[in-house]
């Protein structure tokens, strides 16, 4: 059962990372990666002994993958909706 909720914490982590780059601001789709970093840094440097560093960086490159492609869908729909908005716009200019 610790694994189910392990899973549903991921699936929410990626959800909010998801969110955050969909705002306009782009800056708010960096707070999870760059969080993400720090942290992962952080557990290398006090937990992790000698010999741990494979490991340690196939989680910090597959995690930043997901993280910044989840920021990179985020922002092409940002502007695929401004791209909308503003055909819909020129619609209405035509008219």
């Amino acid at each position: 059962m610790e694994d189910f909720y392990k899973l549903v914490l991921g699936f929410f982590i990626v959800a909010v990372q998801y969110f955050l780059a969909r705002r306009p601001n782009v800056y708010f789709g960096a707070i999870l990666p760059v969080a993400f970093t720090i942290i992962m840094f952080g557990w290398v440097y006090n937990e992790v002994g000698d010999g741990e560093g494979f490991s340690f960086y196939t989680t910090l490159i597959l995690g930043l993958a997901i993280f910044l492609g989840e920021w990179i869908q985020g922002r092409e729909a940002i502007k695929d909706k401004r791209k909308k908005e503003l055909e819909k716009m020129k619609s209405y200019d035509m008219k």
